[in-house]
């Protein structure tokens, strides 16, 4: 009898632990995080590193200075992240200089100008966020920066003298689009805390304020903000052969060469990484005796960890032996905060001599 008891007590426990294990499997099951979702019908993915994408900020930091009122009307219309995220494409877009080639140099310059403005002026506020920064950001540096009064600019420069009890910066233009020819303009700082303030005639400050983006209102409305959600045609890949060898997931060293990556706070959501691609002469002995250059094609891409290109870029770099430095190529693009897998692949030109490099990268302070 006492053997049937011990049994009995032995199933009990048995039949207890296991409810326990099923009761934490499902909590565990339940506590987990989705996965991030892809758009199928677009090939897109509208998630970095799992994060909804920060359109608040962007909207109000990164391009707080450059949008104009009828594009941040129409995204205040739009219904959901997908329209988002192809207004941002597209306001990106329709700034490209070089619509052709995967760099947008405007989106380059725009965030260079964004961490130059946080390095430089910031003072109670972001850098960005001052007059100063303001107008950097839009118009970028002047020819010339005078402390003082304004006539130190040169006479071609048509103002009046002011003397202040402040300290004061006078930045000279020879020419601003939407303001015109010969601008000086006066920053006073009436804190002393380095927080300079625009001072002068309301006529010239509404002007600079008022930024005239002709060139980018070919967009009316917006009636129906869905206009602005169509960027340019993506270009093709001139490399077909170095998009193969990324595609394959491939490692090959034959051509060895090293990259280094940083990143640098542009805005709250936002940060602007340089790379640098270099090589080493000796891995790559030039053509004819050496009497004919190398030419090394590259291409280049970051992909979120749910797969989707965020940026991507192939060029060509040429040498020869003559030069005192090793070859370099130096890219700088701006990404969202977040976690990405950077691919590169070299190729040199006419021959199968060719490399990879893959390695992940955080951006900002994510965790």
């Amino acid at each position: 009898m006492e053997a049937n008891m011990r049994e009995s007590k032995c199933g009990t426990r048995f039949v207890i632990a296991l409810a326990i294990l099923l009761f934490l499997s499902v909590s565990f099951t339940q506590s987990r995080s989705p996965e991030p979702k892809a758009d199928k019908a677009k090939g897109r993915f509208l998630l970095v590193d799992g994060q909804a994408p920060p359109f608040k900020s962007w909207l109000e930091q990164d391009v707080a200075w450059i949008i104009t009122d009828e594009e941040r009307s129409a995204f205040n219309l739009l219904k959901n992240d997908e329209e988002r995220d192809l207004f941002v494409e597209a306001f990106w877009s329709r700034r490209d200089p070089t619509p052709d080639t995967y760099e947008n140099e405007f989106k380059e310059e725009h965030y260079r100008r964004i961490v130059y403005a946080n390095a430089h002026f910031a003072a109670r506020l972001p850098g960005w966020k001052t007059d100063r920064g303001h107008i950097h950001i839009v118009y970028g540096p002047p020819e010339k920066i005078v402390s003082g009064s304004a006539s130190q600019c040169g006479e071609q420069f048509k103002d009046d003298e002011r003397n202040s009890q402040f300290a004061s910066e006078s930045w000279c233009y020879h020419y601003l689009q939407g303001v015109g020819m010969d601008v000086v303009i006066h920053f006073v700082d009436v804190c002393d805390c380095g927080d300079y303030r625009l001072t002068m005639p309301p006529g010239l400050k509404d002007a600079l304020l008022k930024f005239s983006h002709a060139e980018y209102e070919t967009l009316r409305g917006p009636t129906d903000p869905r206009q602005y959600l169509k960027p340019a045609a993506t270009p093709s890949v001139r490399f077909k052969d170095l998009e193969a060898k990324l595609n394959s997931k491939l490692a090959w060293h034959v051509l060895p060469f090293d990259v280094r990556t940083d990143a640098t706070k542009a805005t709250d959501v936002t940060s602007l990484v340089p790379l640098t691609i270099a090589f080493q002469k000796r891995n790559l002995p030039a053509e004819g005796n050496g009497s004919q250059p190398v030419t090394l094609n590259i291409l280049g891409r970051v992909r979120t960890l749910t797969g989707h290109i965020a940026e991507q870029f192939e060029d060509t770099l040429e040498f020869d032996d003559s030069g005192p430095s090793e070859p370099i190529l130096q890219k700088t693009i701006a990404l969202l905060n977040g976690r990405y897998r950077i691919e590169i692949a070299v190729q040199k030109a006419n021959s199968d001599e060719w490399g990879t490099w893959v390695s992940m990268l955080k951006v900002g302070n994510e965790p």
